[in-house]
């Protein structure tokens, strides 16, 4: 792909995370050394699509496996911001916990609905294969693949916007 359609495309994402509402990439800097969350709640919930941002713009192929891990942490930061919310004692009992463990929560609580429920736990699986597994399939030249890397962020971007907007984080 050349520059001019790797530009082109770029601003396509961009105009699909701005549909998707709240902070994502297409306000973010690019620059991850301009941090314009250097402390408090915001941080961890939107430093991650930041990085995530920042490698897609960089180079989607090389840095596929970190934009899925990026969505995941962004994922990961927003379930356990959703438990301190909507759980008793949740902000003592899930400050560090796990994405997968954070969505496993939810679910028992039955607070969100069953779809989302379920794109959450497919996105663990991803998020914990960008961080645990290597390539092991011949025929593949790497992990993730661009679609992949792409689909990943947007889904992050979906499921983080359903989740903030329950506990009124951004407007639905």
């Amino acid at each position: 792909m050349n520059r001019d359609s790797q530009t082109e495309a770029l601003a396509h994402l961009w105009a699909m995370d701005e549909e998707i509402g709240g902070i994502g990439g297409y306000l973010l800097p690019k620059n991850p050394v301009q941090n314009p969350f250097p402390g408090g709640d915001e941080r961890p919930l939107f430093r991650p699509l930041q990085y995530a941002a920042s490698e897609l713009e960089r180079d989607v192929a090389h840095g596929a496996r970190y934009i899925v891990q990026y969505a995941g942490m962004h994922l990961e930061a927003v379930t356990r911001q959703y438990l301190k919310q909507v759980h008793t004692l949740g902000a003592i009992r899930h400050h560090n916990s796990t994405l997968g463990k954070a969505v496993h929560q939810i679910a028992k609580l039955r607070t969100m609905d069953e779809k989302t429920v379920q794109s959450l736990l497919v996105f663990v699986r991803l998020y914990n294969m960008s961080k645990h597994e290597v390539n092991q399939d011949e025929t593949r030249e790497r992990l993730f693949s661009v679609e992949d890397a792409l689909i990943a962020y947007l889904s992050g971007r979906i499921l983080g916007v359903r989740l903030l907007a329950e506990i009124g984080l951004v407007s639905s």
